[in-house]
């Protein structure tokens, strides 16, 4: 792990740490989303450091990421699979064809990518907002809290923050 990869890890982690919080404390949807948001963003940003050339400025990386872990050179698959906890690295690409559209949700709700619709940051529609965030309910949200995939990914995503250090 290069140094810049290590400074956007820590981000990472920190971020993480709050989500955490977040969810033990019962915190509105909108704020955990946020903050899973985040978590994802910085973690991929990490990721794609490793060139030691800075990635794209945008939010719109997740899902790039977890493409790039599904496509890795057969040297560092089994690192891979043993980090996220997966038996096989077929198993791996299996789960990661599954989960895309919904790490896509996920990485839509930036502000600059959600438009002018659902985001966990400001009221929208920008022009004359008739919702906040607080009191929306997320579909999102709740695949991700009550489905066995987006149950999974949170898992994933949490395992990946932990164990960057053994892939990145």
């Amino acid at each position: 792990m290069n140094s810049y990869q290590e400074l956007w890890w820590r981000q990472a982690q920190s971020d993480q740490t709050v989500l955490v919080s977040l969810r033990r404390n019962g915190a509105a949807a909108c704020h955990q989303l946020h903050y899973l948001q985040m978590v994802t963003e910085k973690l991929a940003k990490a990721y794609f450091w490793e060139s030691g050339n800075p990635p794209r400025r945008t939010h719109a990386v997740l899902v790039q990421f977890l493409r790039s872990l599904g496509g890795v050179p057969q040297s560092q698959r089994q690192r891979i699979t043993d980090a996220l906890g997966f038996g096989r690295f077929a198993d791996l690409q299996n789960w990661l064809r599954e989960v895309l559209p919904l790490a896509y949700e996920l990485q839509k709700l930036a502000p600059n990518l959600a438009q002018d619709g659902p985001n966990p940051e400001y009221p929208w529609p920008q022009v004359a907002p008739q919702f906040a965030p607080v009191s929306f309910e997320f579909d999102l949200w709740t695949k991700l809290t009550n489905s066995g995939r987006g149950r999974q990914l949170m898992q994933v995503i949490r395992r990946a923050v932990d164990r960057f250090p053994s892939y990145g």
